[in-house]
């Protein structure tokens, strides 16, 4: 039986400022420090056979000292990066449905074409994610540990589970929070979903 955690990124000054971040690279607040703290205290106690990370600094915040912790290499896998916002990104909300509402009234109806200007669509990330998937099923280690971004880890986990893409928005992922899936004969079950007890 294999097993991945799944973690999320601590929060960041985008993620306190409500702003959509995307391909940004932005820093951790305060709080995300504190949580990347405790992320990485209780990830270091798993005996992780291997560790996947988003390019991203963000989610290497967590990925690096657990590996480093372990004493085992990271590996960077461009596939996990969040999902690319385009136009939208380092905009609130609010912000993005004033400036662009024809594509958000679609992205919001969880088209899987919908994109925002010069962004991918949830069908782009669905395709990295079943990527993702099969590298999971490939390698050897049965436990794995990856830390990657709220948008691209709900798309995951659908794509994990067989279940449709528009399903997404049903994972909350709130920052670093962890998820852990086991697959066995390539039929993936979630075990455990958004978690943040490691942090109270």
């Amino acid at each position: 039986m294999k097993t991945v955690y799944l973690v999320r990124h601590a929060e960041t000054t985008w993620n306190l400022e409500g702003r959509v971040q995307g391909s940004h690279d932005t820093q951790l607040s305060p709080d995300g420090l504190a949580q990347t703290e405790k992320t990485v205290e209780f990830l270091s106690t798993l005996p992780f056979d291997a560790i996947f990370t988003s390019p991203m600094a963000r989610a290497r915040a967590i990925a690096e000292p657990v590996a480093l912790n372990l004493g085992i290499s990271p590996v960077v896998v461009p596939e996990l990066r969040e999902i690319e916002f385009g136009n939208w990104e380092g905009h609130t909300w609010d912000e993005i449905r004033a400036m662009f509402p024809a594509t958000v009234a679609a992205w919001e109806l969880k088209s899987p074409e919908a994109r925002p200007g010069g962004g991918e669509s949830v069908a782009d990330v669905g395709d990295r994610a079943g990527k993702v998937r099969l590298m999971f099923e490939s390698t050897s280690g049965q436990l794995l540990l990856v830390v990657a971004h709220g948008g691209f880890n709900r798309i995951l986990m659908s794509v994990l589970l067989d279940l449709p893409l528009s399903t997404y928005s049903n994972f909350t992922q709130p920052n670093a929070s962890i998820s852990v899936l086991e697959v066995d004969s390539n039929k993936w079950q979630a075990r455990l979903s958004d978690s943040i007890f490691h942090l109270t």
